[in-house]
């Protein structure tokens, strides 16, 4: 598909030159995203489906050298042919690619030896882009395109595995200090509603890479209410304290079974010391704010919780149909925040629908009427995760900006903690 924002640009100078401003602009985030860890820490790997953060640097790299460059730039000669298995995307270790838990076991290449592959791939990309003849652009756009929201994508992951790595390391480090920020006024309890009837849903042209999230079609909706803003921490404190993770006739079944199987009392980062609870954060261990948003709960908790509240949670369209109608953005990876805020009330909301929280729903991750599995780059193609998954909303405090929207559809397994998850209540009308 070709990139309508590069074909929308008057001159074959300023396409170019957008190409190269976007290119830039994700590696040179992932560059400032890993500035504050060490060589040691660039090693770590707390989870099984986590990922060291060298890791991230290194694949994200791949991908451009052997979906950009191999195929497109004439005379390409490897960094380094090793690093063309190495860093695939990871599989079952019968084909011969590197299993999750081993990936922390690459002590080789040095850190040093993944910066100057960077280095050698972002020159070579640029040269591409210089000396691509106008016909070429819209292709390459379309496969730089792949790839730089492939690297986006890596950008939130390597902030949700270094933040799990460094909560697991006894000394709770913090990944960098908090900025100074204006205090915020939480948004009031408020319900947003929705007459329901005929509405159309998902994007007109799916960006590259994220063919899940078309074709556009009708759906039907029953009178609704949805919740002006994310259920809050301190909402969620009173679930726990009055025994919820303990009730279960809240749970559906997989979910109590995982509740006993992980031993869970709480969302994932609380701990209770000396009768007060706290929250590790990438600034550390935080006493908890009630204001903001919960954070790092499951599908599981989730619906728990809406169900001890009496509501639900809201099917996608739903959640889809209110975001596309409000402007009210959150705190997203650009504001260089990372960590949920009290939204600052303004105008009627609904607020925070697209940033601090990913936000569950309880529709299960699926394709769309009309969806067709694309051929290609198997980075971009999600048809192969939709089972046993549910959808996710909006986007949260480290997801880039144009990750987050409306539109944007993410999905994780029901028992998933690992990401910026939280939610917001719907009932019927």
């Amino acid at each position: 598909m070709p990139d309508t924002h590069l074909a929308a640009l008057d001159t074959e100078g300023d396409r170019r030159r957008s190409l190269v401003t976007r290119f830039q602009k994700a590696r040179g985030r992932t560059a400032e995203l890993v500035g504050p860890l060490s060589p040691e820490d660039l090693m770590i790997q707390s989870v099984p489906d986590g990922a060291p953060a060298k890791w991230h640097l290194a694949h994200t790299t791949w991908l451009f050298e052997t979906t950009v460059l191999i195929p497109f730039s004439q005379g390409y000669r490897p960094h380094d042919p090793c690093f063309l298995e190495l860093f695939k995307a990871r599989a079952a270790s019968a084909e011969g690619r590197i299993d999750g838990p081993v990936l922390r076991l690459l002590s080789r290449p040095s850190t040093a030896d993944i910066l100057r592959y960077r280095d050698h791939v972002n020159g070579a990309v640029l040269h591409l882009i210089d000396q691509a003849t106008d016909g070429e652009l819209d292709i390459l756009a379309e496969h730089l395109g792949i790839a730089i929201a492939h690297e986006r994508r890596h950008q939130e992951r390597l902030l949700t595995h270094i933040k799990h790595a460094f909560w697991s390391n006894p000394l709770r480090p913090a990944y960098e200090s908090p900025p100074e920020l204006p205090a915020t006024t939480p948004p009031p309890d408020d319900w947003v509603a929705h007459d329901g009837g005929l509405v159309e849903v998902g994007r007109e042209e799916p960006q590259p890479g994220f063919d899940h999230e078309g074709p556009r079609h009708r759906v039907f909706l029953a009178p609704f209410r949805l919740a002006a803003r994310p259920v809050s921490c301190g909402e969620f404190r009173a679930f726990v304290e009055a025994g919820g993770y303990g009730e279960r006739a809240l749970w559906m079944a997989d979910g109590w079974e995982a509740l006993r199987a992980e031993g869970w009392t709480a969302p994932l980062y609380w701990e209770k010391r000396e009768g007060a609870w706290r929250v590790f954060t990438l600034y550390g261990s935080q006493p908890l704010n009630p204001d903001e948003p919960v954070c790092h709960v499951s599908w599981y908790e989730a619906d728990a919780f809406a169900r001890w509240a009496g509501k639900r949670l809201p099917a996608e369209a739903e959640w889809e149909t209110i975001a596309a109608r409000c402007d009210s953005v959150g705190n997203l990876l650009g504001t260089g925040y990372r960590h949920p805020r009290a939204g600052t009330y303004r105008g009627a909301g609904p607020w925070q629908m697209c940033g601090d929280v990913w936000e569950w729903t309880r529709s299960a991750f699926g394709p769309y009427p009309g969806y067709r599995q694309p051929d290609g780059l198997d980075e971009a193609v999600h048809g192969r995760f939709m089972s046993n998954r549910m959808v996710l909303r909006g986007g949260s405090c480290v997801t880039p900006f144009d990750h987050a929207g409306p539109w944007t559809r993410h999905y994780l397994r029901p028992d998933s903690r690992l990401s910026f998850t939280g939610f917001r209540l719907a009932e019927d009308a």
